[in-house]
């Protein structure tokens, strides 16, 4: 089943009410904070989460969006034709037979975080936030050969497995340049650590404030605030 969110500027997107809800895609999209009229893909793209909070606040370049559901990327391809957006492309398949010569100025990603260990039924389901393993290598691999010399992969994790993506993103001349963790209040323990790496990209890494997003009362701060607007 689908339902509808409109976005900060009235942009109306579609999404699967099966999944559950997640702010993730916007915190990594406002992370990336992406502008003008840049190439960009986005693997596990799901409906496009990121990519279209982007483009609500102002993104005006091309975007691919890339995933192995079907189903998620129909709603896609649904809320660009509702809303007469140009300039987005779509790709089903497996990242693993993902080639282009195309080289593209970013990628976005929210991969999955977790190996599995239990085979679900539903794929699509399984496929939000498990992986079978080597998605994290598989996706530095894949964006190593996609970007542009200087170009920025924008990746969110959970901080749990950040010495491993570190070592990976390294590994494939992926050079991290910004880092910054997501709390839910500022005394609990970081849940994701947004990074943003540019491939064959010179020394300097800038560790940004925390992003939290409640305060101790259990309101949303302003910065979230700002993210979810809508």
């Amino acid at each position: 089943m689908e339902q509808q969110i409109t976005l900060l500027n009235g942009l109306r997107m579609y999404v699967d009410s099966r999944e559950q809800p997640s702010f993730v895609p916007w915190l990594l999209a406002d992370f990336a904070a992406l502008k003008g009229n840049k190439s960009v893909i986005e693997f596990c793209s799901g409906n496009g989460a990121a990519s279209f909070w982007t483009i609500d606040r102002g993104f005006q370049g091309e975007i691919t969006l890339l995933d192995n559901r079907l189903s998620v990327l129909k709603l896609a391809e649904k809320t660009v034709q509702e809303n007469g957006i140009s300039g987005v492309s779509f790709l089903c398949g497996d990242l693993e037979d993902f080639s282009t010569s195309k080289k593209y100025d970013a990628v976005l990603c929210n991969p999955p975080f977790f190996v599995e260990t239990i085979q679900s039924r539903d794929f699509d389901q399984r496929a939000i936030r498990h992986e079978s393993g080597g998605m994290m290598e598989l996706v530095c691999e894949k964006a190593s050969k996609t970007l542009k010399q200087k170009g920025h992969l924008y990746i969110c994790h959970i901080p749990t497995r950040s010495a491993e993506l570190l070592l990976t993103l390294d590994k494939y001349h992926l050079v991290v340049k910004k880092a910054r963790v997501c709390r839910n209040t500022h005394e609990s323990t970081p849940f994701l650590i947004l990074i943003d790496a540019v491939y064959m990209g010179g020394n300097g890494l800038q560790i940004l404030p925390d992003f939290i997003v409640k305060k101790e009362n259990g309101e949303e701060t302003d910065e979230m605030k700002r993210v979810l607007e809508r």
